[in-house]
């Protein structure tokens, strides 16, 4: 059975700042090359890349399999991205996005309400990647399954973590510093 991975890609005014816009079609690329980086663990997975402000809509891959030039204007719309995962959904299966922004959504409140009403889909995983050193990773953790928010080097992981539910490169914090000295003296024990 296949896996469907839909990629959907932050093409509002803001991408055109530092470049995000070009870094966001080289992880497409990337996205799209997955099949013939390994062959046998993506042999069943077919991936639908959309761009999305305003509006959503589907990229179409060019004749020599690359992604066309992402064109960046206009706003980010929450509501009209929650109205695509609706109707993407197909109650049999789980919904599986990734969706690469820099979160910079006008207001907070927008995104609790997004988040609130993405808690009404079931089976859905959606992950964030955050493109852009001035990303906003509190507004992406938010609108993601779990609060996870990738960074761009850590595609591949994002990947796999929506597809296979792995989870290798989410990092946490240590609350206090006996954390560490503990997980030394741990691992110090098992040589």
């Amino acid at each position: 059975m296949k896996t469907t991975l839909y990629v959907i890609v932050d093409i509002s005014g803001s991408m055109n700042e530092m470049g995000k816009i070009h870094l966001q079609r080289n992880l497409c690329r990337y996205s799209s090359q997955l099949k013939t980086i390994d062959q046998e663990k993506y042999a069943n997975i077919e991936i639908h890349f959309f761009q999305w402000a305003t509006t959503i809509s589907e990229i179409i891959i060019q004749s020599n399999g690359d992604i066309p030039l992402l064109i960046a204007e206009g706003t980010s719309d929450l509501d009209h991205l929650f109205d695509f995962l609706s109707a993407a959904l197909n109650r049999d299966q789980t919904l599986r996005v990734l969706i690469f922004s820099d979160g910079n959504f006008e207001k907070f409140s927008d995104v609790l309400a997004f988040q609130k009403k993405l808690s009404t889909i079931p089976n859905l995983i959606l992950k964030t990647i955050a493109v852009g050193a001035d990303a906003d990773l509190q507004k992406l953790k938010k609108i993601s399954s779990g609060n996870n928010v990738f960074l761009a080097e850590n595609i591949a992981s994002a990947i796999d973590s929506i597809l296979f539910g792995m989870n290798k490169c989410i990092v946490v914090a240590p609350e206090y510093l006996n954390q560490i000295k503990i997980s030394q003296s741990l691992h110090s024990k098992d040589y």
